[in-house]
């Protein structure tokens, strides 16, 4: 693919990325396009980005919760040489490059590359992935001497054209970590040993839980429906987790705490 094929969006093209670094709690950079335009010799594409976005950080109290931090801007990026090869825009294809379709963003097109960078012992290691249309899918950095993920982010949903692939992150700026006494969830026994259950008030309604860890992993996630819903947790390690319950207009967090 050519950086112009892979850096090629519309007005109103939506992308939501996560970072997944070693011990990163959850987090989305939400972006929608808002402008494009060329440059005046059309050798230069710009685009204007609106960023939705949010991190969370754990605060180690008592009662250890997650602390939500909501930010937005806009900002401007662009891309030149745009008949040009990715090895033109990322160095990583000259030394190893691979092809392949990635389930998780509906089989799309991935070009990627994966190489170490260092002095020949202890490598970093370095991997990159861009899809057609889709941009930068995927970023990942090792540091040896950290013996850590320096950094790895993921594309997990997009909207081009009225399409969309994956599930968008809908955490809102209300969000509430204290959310025991939402009407709309009951959720017991608390502490569970094996079998948690989710009841609410509305047959017809879709919602979508997740369970989380302190450090932001994703252990469960599922879609449920009906007034009723058992989540078999047993094989979790004792502790605390996070159950956040979500629809497309708000999601709710509630804590628990695995015997």
């Amino acid at each position: 693919m050519t950086i112009g094929e892979v850096f090629n969006f519309e007005v109103g093209d939506e992308f939501q990325i996560t970072g997944t670094a070693d011990n990163q709690p959850p987090n989305a950079d939400r972006i929608k396009i808002v402008g494009k335009y060329f440059s005046p010799n059309s050798d230069t594409l710009f685009y204007i980005r609106y960023h939705d976005s949010y991190f969370t950080e754990v605060i180690w109290d008592d009662n250890p919760y997650l602390e939500y931090h909501f930010w937005t801007k806009t900002d401007t990026v662009f891309y030149t040489n745009l008949d040009s090869s990715l090895a033109y825009y990322d160095q990583g294809f000259n030394e190893n490059q691979y092809i392949k379709n990635s389930p998780s963003l509906c089989d799309s097109l991935i070009n990627g590359c994966s190489y170490d960078i260092g002095p020949g012992y202890e490598n970093d290691v370095v991997i990159n992935e861009y899809g057609k249309g889709l941009g930068q899918t995927y970023a990942y950095y090792y540091a040896y001497q950290a013996n850590a993920a320096s950094w790895r982010n993921t594309l997990f949903y997009y909207k081009k054209g009225g399409n969309e692939c994956g599930v968008p992150d809908s955490t809102t700026v209300g969000i509430n970590e204290e959310t025991t006494t939402n009407q709309k969830f009951i959720i017991y026994p608390n502490p569970v040993k094996s079998t948690l259950t989710i009841e609410n008030n509305s047959w017809s309604e879709t919602y979508r839980y997740k369970i989380m860890n302190l450090t932001g992993n994703i252990i469960l996630e599922r879609k449920f429906r009906g007034t009723q819903n058992k989540i078999n947790i047993e094989y979790l390690k004792s502790g605390l987790y996070f159950l956040y319950i979500s629809t497309k207009d708000y999601t709710v967090i509630n804590k628990f705490v695995k015997e």
